[in-house]
């Protein structure tokens, strides 16, 4: 057996390897060159050797900072048995003799290690790890602790910048651990020098080269093998990649000075590529500040523009509003219209301020009908004189006649003094009765009496008071139809509509409403010393919806909306029935046996509403199918889609805001 082979069994974690050996000297350690290699950090390069002598064998140190084991204690030079255990960093290694029959061990022989294998195995992972890492923090800290495992380094450092203004980006011990102050843990005169000539420097004992003698950096750290490497990006020096072993000479040859050469190439790229990653993801963020910048500039226009908007709005409104004032021969300041309807019922008053004729205005409830009233007395030559209101269907019929006639003392039970009624409360003024359509019959009588006599009898009293007093009377009801009904005198009525008025309802007048909401906020802002705007989408919503309360359905919606919102009224703060836009019992046609002109409107004006109504409840109904709504409407897809453009609807029969198509055949 003393030129056969000999085993030796390595174990570590349970698992056991076996490599047989020829050779009279066997090296153990962690650099590639040893014949065994072990890549364990606690292992030096080159820790012990196995020396076969004559059929003996014996365990010999190799300089290590942790000597072998054996028999538990360090060893430097020590015979050892076949059979016999030692430790080498966590491995323990057995030495061991084949059986004469075992011919299938696998052997390692000079020149069969599988070194240059091995190399290419963990250099081409090296690489594709290097090519997979974008952030260059990390990939700066992967390339280094390659460095150090591929050469088998203590330690390892990189450098980047150009000669006389760079820095220590990593350094980097073989267990994975920050060098602290690493400025001064290098020798900075190889590496500027290897920066400024792009020549890699290798010294396998730095304390004895030539090349090195006069260094006193290499001197002070005590430096024995060195070898430092040029980084190249873009085909210009960028860096160094320094490497280092203060211990252990002979550690660097030129097999680690090639393997590091290869990295530092894909280390150039994979730097640079991450370089422009970091700078297009800066540049993304300075991007998306700067859009987020123009996200608040657009937001902030757009709330500069809506106030200016607003208040061209206004203007223009005022100057409406005072070309109306011109127009008309008074001043209907306190009635908010500017549209075709409301400009006939100015016209008209117009016309009715100067007599002294009985007025009957008629319209739903909450269209202002009292406020009409009041511009008629206010315009009138009765102006210096009472404005006197009642609702007639505020109070019973007994106490109604004591508050229209008035009463003498002891004319019933507690009557303990003389009481004016409102005929002679307004004497000289205006008397307003409001819902005069439910006046009773006997006191319609009465009334009737009133107006044709110009006389008023207090109950009780056997004599008579001259009055004179202008009657303005409003319903909701339609009295025509009450006269055939046979519930309302057919003779006191043409008494009371001598000037008949009719207000339209706000459905019909939809082009005041944004007036109103202006008028309506402009009197919560006195109230509430706070302003209030609304936003467009919810002032859609609300020219959008039917009103059958009106004018006072529209200031409650205003007031309930303003208390809700945080000085912007939005879509949101709006009542559900307005933002679902569901039409009210008001938007329904009332036959009300008045004609077009009487309503302050026109025929072609209510064939508009009525088909943009049933267009936009067939959408509804169809779910916004064209084809469908045309089919509920009775038209052909062609003929829809021209009643569309001619009403400057969407696909959806919403308004869009432009201007409608002139219809030639109106």
């Amino acid at each position: 057996m003393t030129n056969g082979p000999f085993l030796l069994v390595v174990n570590r974690d349970g698992k056991a390897e076996t490599h047989a050996f020829h050779q009279a000297v066997v090296t153990v350690g962690r650099s590639r060159e040893c014949d065994l290699f072990l890549p364990d950090r606690l292992i030096s390069r080159i820790h012990c050797r196995v020396e076969r002598q004559e059929g003996l064998f014996v365990l010999a140190d190799a300089g290590a900072q942790n000597p072998a084991k054996l028999r538990g204690r360090p060893v430097l030079r020590a015979e050892l048995k076949v059979g016999e255990t030692f430790q080498v960093g966590n491995y323990e290694i057995t030495l061991g003799l084949p059986a004469a029959e075992n011919g299938s061990v696998e052997e390692t022989r000079p020149g069969d290690h599988p070194r240059g294998s091995q190399d290419l195995v963990t250099f081409l992972q090296i690489a594709r790890a290097l090519n997979e890492e974008l952030d260059l923090t990390r990939l700066l800290t992967q390339i280094v602790d390659a460095a150090i495992s591929l050469c088998g380094a203590e330690r390892g450092f990189l450098i980047l910048g150009r000669t006389g203004d760079h820095s220590v980006e990593v350094a980097r011990n073989f267990a994975q651990e920050e060098v602290l102050s690493p400025e001064f843990k290098i020798s900075r005169t190889i590496a500027n020098r290897v920066m400024s000539t792009g020549v890699p420097e290798l010294t396998t004992n730095a304390q004895e080269d030539d090349r090195f003698r006069d260094l006193q950096s290499v001197a002070d750290l005590r430096l024995r093998s060195v070898l430092c490497i040029p980084i190249r990006v873009q085909n210009e020096i960028g860096g160094v990649l320094y490497v280092d072993n203060r211990l252990q000479q002979q550690v660097f040859q030129e097999r680690e000075k090639a393997l590091l050469l290869s990295l530092a190439d894909h280390a150039g790229t994979a730097i640079h590529t991450a370089r422009n990653v970091e700078q297009l993801r800066s540049k993304q963020v300075e991007l998306q500040a700067a859009l987020d910048r123009v996200d608040q500039l657009n937001a902030a226009l757009k709330g500069q523009l809506q106030e200016k908007t607003s208040e061209l709005v206004q203007i223009r409104e005022e100057i409406s509003a005072q070309s109306l004032a011109q127009r008309s021969k008074y001043d209907y300041k306190q009635i908010v219209g500017a549209g075709r309807a409301m400009r006939s019922v100015f016209a008209l008053l117009d016309k009715y301020i100067d007599a002294d004729d009985p007025v009957l205005v008629t319209g739903d409830s909450g269209t202002g009908k009292e406020l009409v009233a009041r511009a008629i007395h206010v315009h009138s030559r009765r102006s210096q004189k009472p404005f006197v209101s009642e609702n007639c269907a505020a109070l019973p019929e007994a106490l109604l006649e004591s508050e229209l006639f008035g009463y003498v003392r002891g004319a019933f039970t507690g009557a303990n003094t003389n009481k004016k009624g409102l005929f002679e409360s307004a004497e000289g003024g205006v008397l307003f009765l409001d819902e005069v359509g439910d006046l009773p019959l006997e006191l319609q009588k009465k009334l009737l009496r009133v107006l044709q006599e110009g006389e008023v009898r207090p109950l009780g009293s056997r004599e008579t008071v001259k009055i004179d007093v202008r009657l303005i009377c409003a319903t909701n009801r339609n009295l025509e139809a009450m006269v055939r009904e046979g519930s309302f005198r057919e003779d006191l009525y043409y008494r009371l509509a001598v000037l008949p008025v009719h207000l339209p309802p706000l459905r019909d007048r939809k082009e005041d409403i944004p007036q109103l909401v202006k008028r309506f906020l402009g009197d919560l802002s006195r109230e509430t010393q706070g302003r209030v705007r609304i936003s467009p989408d919810a002032m859609e919503r609300i020219v959008a919806y039917a009103w059958p309360g009106n004018v006072r359905e529209l200031q409650n919606e205003i007031r309930r909306a303003a208390i809700l919102c945080d000085g912007i009224i939005l879509e949101t703060h709006l009542s559900q029935h307005v933002r679902e836009g569901r039409r009210g019992p008001g938007a329904a046609t009332v036959d009300d046996g008045l004609v077009p002109s009487e309503r302050g409107t026109t025929l072609p004006d209510m064939v508009r509403e009525l088909e943009i109504h049933e267009i936009q409840k067939a959408f509804d109904r169809a779910q916004s199918n064209k084809s469908r709504a045309a089919d509920l409407l009775g038209l052909s897809r062609f003929a829809l889609q021209r009643k569309l453009e001619k009403y400057a609807l969407d696909a959806d029969g919403k308004p869009t805001g432009q201007p409608p198509v002139a219809d030639d055949t109106a």
